[in-house]
């Protein structure tokens, strides 16, 4: 009974490395070559910037929230980049593109947390406003550079062939790993999603950490914009298109609520490996397109089904628990 209830407990926790295993079983018998080492390192380096982008929203999420307007805020901040580079240089184009981030992120948060909106209403307005700058600013066509120094900030490789964008996806991790897991700022989140009333109610300054959250979000969308245009040395309005969805997918898939209250760092990071590797996968067996969303969507739903499942289980066993207990309770009333 312990070993069922530990093996139990092991395969929630790791259910999404358990789907990655097999899957990397499956590649191993019908295309050996997806082992290569230089697939392998650009599946590290593309899986990067969503991840860093799923990773800065994971507190947002956690607390009850979520942003639509990710891919947007990408795809500006990307833009303000580039655009800034004709008229300053690199260190400066880069602070530009990642503080307009914030901005946006804080916008988003005022909107939801001071008018109340719901940040699903709120975030879908505000992508089609950024998307909206992003075509102006970039005057409806693609904005590019040709500066290697812009480039080595995403690309300039730092050990083994890996560059410096994979790296900062590794301290995204660390950074909101040690925020939600030892800060107030990380107590305070699991609060909000949990019960953002009661959190009224005791006195926390509920809409300042909402803002908060969208703040952070919003940086960590601006980073992963900038360090996407450094990366392909371009950018436009059109590279945004679902990375919100995408984002949150991976977000849920690792075990967040879209309640909010539930949820930790490390099972984001294992539903962006998982979905990096199906994507790449798909690409390997000629599944591109449609396939890739058909995928994805299956996944998203099986692990929502299993939560569900597992949510519903463990209810009933705290029912049976309860019922036990009384009985016990009232036999030895009767004795």
């Amino acid at each position: 009974m312990k070993r069922t209830r530990a093996l139990r407990t092991l395969l929630s926790q790791y259910k999404l490395l358990a789907i990655t295993a097999v899957l990397l079983v499956f590649m191993a018998f019908v295309r050996g070559e997806f082992f290569g080492v230089e697939n392998l390192i650009n599946i590290i380096t593309n899986m990067s910037i969503n991840g860093i982008l799923s990773i800065g929203m994971t507190l947002l999420m956690i607390a009850g929230c979520f942003d639509i307007s990710l891919g947007s805020i990408l795809v500006l901040s990307g833009a303000v980049s580039i655009i800034a580079l004709r008229i300053a240089s690199v260190p400066v184009a880069l602070l530009l593109g990642i503080s307009s981030g914030v901005l946006m992120g804080i916008l988003n948060g005022v909107l939801v947390a001071k008018f109340k909106i719901n940040s699903f209403i709120a975030t879908l307005g505000t992508m089609v406003i950024f998307q909206g700058a992003t075509f102006s600013v970039t005057n409806n066509k693609p904005v590019a550079t040709d500066s290697d120094a812009f480039q080595a900030f995403a690309m300039h490789n730092v050990a083994f062939g890996i560059p410096r964008l994979v790296f900062y996806f590794v301290i995204a991790i660390l950074i909101i790993w040690v925020i939600a897991r030892f800060t107030r700022l990380g107590k305070f989140a699991y609060a909000i999603g949990g019960n953002i009333e009661a959190c009224r109610r005791v006195g926390i300054k509920v809409d300042l950490y909402l803002i908060g959250f969208f703040a952070i979000s919003g940086l960590f969308g601006s980073f992963g914009g900038v360090a996407l245009a450094s990366k392909i040395q371009a950018a436009s309005a059109i590279f945004g298109d679902n990375i919100g969805l995408l984002v949150i997918a991976a977000i849920v898939i690792g075990g967040v609520s879209l309640s909010g209250g539930v949820g930790k760092v490390g099972g984001v990071v294992q539903g962006i490996i998982l979905i990096a590797i199906m994507d790449t996968m798909t690409n390997f067996l000629g599944l591109v397109g449609y396939y890739q969303l058909l995928f994805r969507s299956l996944l998203l739903l099986g692990v929502i089904l299993y939560d569900v499942l597992s949510v519903r289980q463990a209810e009933q066993r705290l029912e049976r628990l309860a019922v036990e207990t009384l009985r016990r309770l009232e036999r030895k009333e009767v004795g």
